[in-house]
């Protein structure tokens, strides 16, 4: 879960370096579903991982790895 605070802050720091004439309503709502669903993917990755379906060294990580993914491909898409 510690990797979580780093994968989560990387996808907030992309989102937030935006800076559009509307506001930051819609990518607020943008990190909000990212976080969200995060957090349900682990939820359910740890679940397979308790009962037996999935190794539980690659149920942990493999919610890490494809947020980690989706995080660095925003930051590259992030203005500089």
């Amino acid at each position: 879960m510690s990797f979580a605070s780093f994968i989560l802050t990387a996808i907030g720091l992309s989102l937030s370096s935006k800076k559009v004439k509307g506001g930051m309503g819609l990518h607020l709502g943008i990190g909000l579903a990212l976080s969200f669903s995060y957090i349900l993917f682990q939820t359910i990755s740890s679940t397979f991982a308790i009962n037996g379906n999935v190794p539980p060294a690659l149920a942990v990580w493999i919610p890490n790895v494809l947020y980690a993914f989706i995080a660095v491909y925003l930051y590259m898409k992030a203005p500089k």
